[in-house]
């Protein structure tokens, strides 16, 4: 069957997957969560815009940008620092609204699709991630947030409660590889 005249020059806009939201494990005291409902956005401050960026930034998620390795947020919205005048953005937000408030002070990049959040809540969640992660989760405390490897994956982990509930934020393409790994160390702990 012949492909159409000029097929490849046509312009067709791609749009992320928006998965739903999935209770892998509910047993006792613990909830292992897989969660692709959010919208994510990359915004990174533009060179020479810090005072017009941390304005428009307050005013737009009615809290100021988050310091160095630190997640802060509200109902709507959780932004966390992931590198010097760059910021995950992750909530229910109107990707029009957002571009037309930072146009000209941030570049704005639609992560939505690309990333996939496991949540953990449970009192075992210390001998979980003694066991994932390479760094202290003793002084690692609530509200923070590091980059790390997990299973040979770079992800972000957010610490929501410190012992009780974090979140592992890690590319889509990775996730099978993280929830197997999840699932079989959540039931040789839990």
């Amino acid at each position: 069957m012949p492909m159409e005249k000029n097929y490849v020059h046509k312009v067709s806009p791609l749009y992320p997957i928006i998965y739903s939201s999935e209770n892998v494990i509910v047993k006792n005291d613990l909830k292992f969560k897989l969660d692709n409902t959010k919208k994510i956005f990359s915004l990174n401050q533009n060179v020479g815009q810090s005072k017009k960026f941390n304005s428009t930034f307050k005013s737009y998620f009615l809290y100021a940008p988050p310091p160095v390795s630190n997640v802060h947020e509200n109902k709507k919205t959780l932004v966390f620092w992931t590198r010097k005048n760059s910021y995950f953005v992750l909530g229910d937000i109107n990707a029009k609204s957002l571009i037309s408030s930072f146009n000209s002070i941030a570049s704005i990049t639609d992560q939505t699709g690309g990333w996939v959040c496991f949540g953990i809540s449970s009192k075992h969640s210390k001998s979980i991630f003694e066991k994932l992660v390479t760094f202290d989760i003793d002084s690692f405390k609530e509200g923070e947030v590091t980059r790390t490897s997990i299973n040979k994956i770079n992800c972000f982990v957010l610490c929501k409660e410190k012992y009780l509930n974090y979140t592992i934020i890690c590319p889509i393409s990775f996730m099978e590889s993280m929830r197997t790994r999840l699932i079989s160390l959540i039931n040789l702990i839990a």
